[in-house]
């Protein structure tokens, strides 16, 4: 095999064998922490609704990304004072027992 054709079956090994040791992107990118996620929860979001909006089959949110900018929109909307942290563990949480992503 000529070196020209040798990097295609190379470069396929190696991302096989790195993806497979890697978490989801979506896992990584999600830095809060899920125990203090779910006691703001409770204390801020069940106000207004239960779970079903996480768990019907129509829901809005079909990302991390749109759990994130959900997440957001109703900390400004209901000027609930979430800082950056606070809603980091509200979308761990949420992600953790609603949405896997």
């Amino acid at each position: 095999m000529k070196k020209d054709k040798l990097w295609l079956p190379v470069s396929v090994a190696l991302y096989l064998a790195l993806s497979a040791t890697t978490a989801p992107a979506g896992e990584a990118m999600l830095m809060g922490d899920a125990a203090k996620g779910k006691t703001l929860h409770d204390a801020k979001c069940t106000a207004c609704h239960d779970s079903s909006p996480y768990t019907r089959k129509n829901r809005r949110v079909n990302s991390v990304e749109g759990l994130i900018g959900q997440v957001n929109r109703c900390n400004h909307q209901l000027t609930a004072n979430l800082n950056e942290d606070q809603i980091d563990d509200i979308v761990k949480y949420l992600n953790d027992t609603f949405y896997k992503f």
